[in-house]
């Protein structure tokens, strides 16, 4: 999506799996949120119908027919775990949000789910509650 100057990720997490045909478990690098992919963009910009028109793009998620941007700090909380981080994460691992304690807890439980699926609707009811 550069060349439309919008900027994507889909943060990731480390679980593990059994393997077949044998005892041990090997480590699986997986989206965090299965079939999502997050977007920052200037909608003064960047018209949302530009985006949706990008392939393997279904749509964009609304709350009540609306478009709903998620707040920088659960972006920052969930950018937090060790497999999100990038460059400037690193070199300051104090990111201070605005998020009440709670909220922090309530987005590390949906991040620790086991099943990716379990961890979307999670997510998407935390991001519905907290607007």
């Amino acid at each position: 999506m550069i060349q439309i100057n919008v900027h994507s990720l889909s943060p990731s997490i480390q679980t593990w799996r059994q393997r077949l045909y044998r005892k041990n478990k090997r480590a699986v690098i997986e989206p965090i949120f299965k079939g999502y992919l997050f977007t920052f963009f200037d909608p003064e910009k960047v018209h949302t119908r530009k985006i949706e028109h990008c392939p393997g793009i279904s749509h964009l998620v609304r709350f009540a027919h609306t478009i709903t941007p998620i707040r920088k700090a659960v972006m920052d909380e969930i950018m937090s775990f060790p497999l999100c981080m990038n460059d400037a994460t690193r070199t300051n691992h104090k990111i201070t949000t605005s998020l009440k304690k709670s909220q922090k807890e309530q987005i590390k439980n949906i991040v620790q789910q086991k099943e990716a699926h379990a961890r979307t609707a999670l997510f998407l009811a935390f991001l519905e509650a907290i607007e």
